[in-house]
């Protein structure tokens, strides 16, 4: 199965009681500084909606979000397009860019100490429901390419793969990991 529209969503550790509005300068200033992978298009805001998408920066390639959908606070990357033609690169791009974007969001001077994302509580879904309809053989499918990229990422046997079984979801996986390594080792681990 091509899975190339993956949403990759880090859970929030810390900020979740930060004001979404505060989000919205320092993605603008994303846009103007060029502070991310790809063609950075536009910030929208869905401040207004309880437990929904938050704030985005909609991008050509991906878009990056402050996400609170199901009440849970996270920094969310939803992968459109990706150059690579193999899943097992897919996931890496989407890791990589997600965990990146929430990297350089934790250091912003706005921010500093104040937020802080889970790299070992995220959630992976496949953002496409002809490739991945909800069910078991989507979360089997998607099994077989994800273990082996967080093998490689966090170590095998460390982490807890939890199933969407919602069929009106989204076909994917809660990931809890043993410990809680540092954005850095991660993103040294997905060059």
């Amino acid at each position: 199965m091509d899975f190339h529209k993956i949403n990759v969503k880090f859970f929030a550790e810390k900020g979740s009681e930060l004001s979404l509005h505060s989000f919205i300068p320092v993605f603008h200033r994303w846009i103007q500084e060029d502070k991310l992978e790809g063609f950075l298009v536009d910030v929208t805001e869905y401040t207004h909606v309880q437990e929904g998408p938050g704030v985005l920066i909609i991008a050509q390639e991906a878009n990056y979000s402050v996400d609170e959908a199901e009440g849970k606070r996270g920094f969310m990357l939803a992968q459109k397009r990706v150059p690579e033609k193999k899943a097992e690169e897919h996931f890496k791009t989407a890791f990589r860019r997600c965990l990146q974007a929430a990297s350089f969001l934790e250091n912003e001077k706005e921010f500093a100490g104040k937020l802080k994302f889970a790299t070992g509580h995220f959630e992976v879904t496949i953002n496409d429901r002809l490739a991945a309809p909800a069910g078991s053989a989507s979360q089997a499918a998607i099994e077989k390419v994800l273990k082996p990229f967080l093998d490689g990422l966090y170590g095998s046997g460390s982490y807890q793969l939890t199933g969407e079984k919602d069929a009106k979801k989204l076909a994917g996986f809660v990931v809890k990991v043993n410990t809680n390594p540092e954005a850095s080792a991660l993103l040294a681990k997905l060059k």
